[in-house]
């Protein structure tokens, strides 16, 4: 980082932290990617950083809270109608929420983005924030203290954290870094971890972070970002294959773009969306017709050994069949669970084996996975 950019960071330095005292979990999303509120965006990716790479992980939600998740489900379930496309709900259209509006509408197009990378779906991170987690009413506690909002929020420190360390040692031997955040939605994950390699004093010449994104609002509120603390931090935007940080639209099963060969792969919160090697799924669970997609999780591993250098690492996630999400089924919701074992069966299909599980909560288990080396195969 530059001396100027440290100055015109620390400019906006207390200020801006005091701001964060002040948003609840939204509208600290609402601030981190708008066009203008650069230095409270900044306060809060360094409250992030702090909380992710300086605390102890936390600990998955608690038996108690994990009981009170039937009973919520059972309430919401007694008090639920649906109206065409709409569902209705006369405690969550009370509390005005923006979560409990976006899970009222969840099966129209505009918030499919629900648990897709949309803007309700990363306001759990933001309670990862202790001046944010500090602010939060009754409704947010619900929302984001949930079974699954809690675990979200696991998944997410562990990629971020792995991501980081996986890039730092190839860093450490003197080679250069590329990486990729798949489908990663704004790509918060991936910006704290190149956040922290820069401030660590990694050569940004040496590192190459892509952020892809099939939806072009989730680009677009990533690039905002990203020109916010390039301005505050002095990094580069890079262009395509270039040293620096970017965020492109794309689609994860687009063809493979000449000459990638990624490093180190997130590919967090896609597979439950995605077909095959499945343990269960919502249609089966709930007895409804089960229509094959054209492109399956098999897919998406071809894809991941196409776009991988020999020695990658691929950090993924399992999504276990937890009662806690019975809820966002029941909103329109659609998923396809796995096991650990059941991840290990879709990434061996692309040539890759396990090699470690970072840590497992109640839903999700995050793991690595390495390329398979020709002779073992």
């Amino acid at each position: 980082m530059s001396a100027e950019a440290d100055q015109q960071s620390g400019r906006f330095g207390a200020e801006s932290a005091a701001d964060l005292h002040k948003l609840r979990p939204m509208e600290a999303v609402a601030a981190l990617y708008a066009a203008d509120d650069a230095g409270v965006a900044a306060a809060l990716v360094a409250s992030l950083g702090k909380a992710i790479f300086e605390e102890p992980v936390p600990k998955p939600t608690n038996a108690l809270r994990t009981a009170l998740a039937g009973v919520t489900y059972r309430v919401v379930k007694q008090t639920t109608t649906r109206e065409g496309t709409t569902y209705r709900n006369r405690l969550l259209e009370q509390s005005g929420h923006p979560y409990a509006q976006a899970l009222l509408a969840s099966s129209r197009p505009e918030t499919q983005a629900l648990v897709e990378g949309g803007d309700p779906m990363n306001a759990p991170y933001m309670m990862i924030a202790p001046e944010i987690r500090r602010n939060i009413a009754l409704w947010d506690n619900l929302f984001f203290n949930s079974v699954q909002s809690q675990d979200v929020q696991l998944r997410f420190i562990w990629e971020t954290r792995t991501t980081h360390e996986l890039a730092k040692m190839r860093l450490a031997k003197g080679h250069p870094v590329h990486l990729k955040a798949l489908a990663g939605g704004t790509g918060l994950s991936m910006i704290l971890a190149y956040d922290r390699l820069v401030r660590e004093g990694s050569d940004p010449a040496m590192v190459t972070c892509r952020i892809t994104d099939r939806d072009t609002a989730n680009t677009a509120k990533t690039n905002r970002l990203l020109a916010k603390l390039a301005a505050l931090r002095g990094w580069k935007i890079g262009a395509r294959g270039q040293p620096g940080i970017s965020a492109h639209t794309e689609d994860i099963f687009a063809g493979a773009v000449a000459g990638e060969a990624y490093d180190v792969v997130t590919v967090v919160g896609i597979l439950e969306y995605l077909q095959g090697h499945t343990c269960e799924t919502t249609e089966r669970r709930q007895g409804l017709p089960e229509t094959p997609d054209a492109k399956t999780a098999l897919h998406l591993a071809e894809k991941l050994k196409q776009m991988t250098a020999g020695d990658a690492s691929v950090i993924v996630n399992s999504y276990k069949p937890h009662p806690s999400i019975r809820i966002l089924e029941m909103f329109g919701k659609r998923y396809d669970y796995r096991t650990r074992g059941d991840v290990d069966a879709v990434l061996a299909a692309g040539g890759f084996r396990a090699v470690r599980t970072v840590g497992s909560a109640h839903i999700y288990d995050v793991m690595v996975y390495g390329r398979i080396p020709p002779a073992a195969r």
